[in-house]
């Protein structure tokens, strides 16, 4: 079967920072019958706590994605939690971690969708030392 250049694979990742948050938007798409993965997430420290909190801003999952919270520190990452979960269009997801037993504070969020495959790299992360 021939694909043609329109079904590609590809991705945009933009960044910005807001004061203590900081918001990530990312878009990619893929051949999948849902076309792009879409996130708004935003992810602060409050009293201790990290929070991740992620928007679907795009078409609703076909399919379950899993969200993995790691800790990180100086010799790698060490999962946390892991959840499955399916968002419909503009459905939201918050996550609290307590940092008061991460010597480093620092955690990164990384969603892996269901229906593709996808690079691991983390959509969000908070230092909260």
């Amino acid at each position: 079967m021939k694909r043609s250049q329109k079904n590609a694979l590809g991705a945009i990742l933009s960044v910005a920072v807001l004061g203590l948050s900081t918001a990530v938007y990312a878009a990619e798409s893929a051949q999948a019958t849902a076309g792009f993965l879409r996130m708004e997430i935003m992810s602060n420290c409050t009293d201790g706590n990290a929070f991740f909190r992620v928007r679907n801003a795009g078409e609703a999952w076909p399919k379950t994605g899993i969200f993995a919270i790691y800790h990180l520190t100086k010799k790698g990452k060490r999962l946390i939690s892991k959840r499955r979960m399916r968002l419909k269009e503009g459905q939201r997801a918050s996550f609290k971690v307590k940092t008061a037993k991460l010597p480093s504070g620092r955690l990164g969020l990384w969603i892996k969708p269901g229906w593709y495959k996808r690079a691991f790299a983390y959509d969000a992360t908070v230092n909260c030392s």
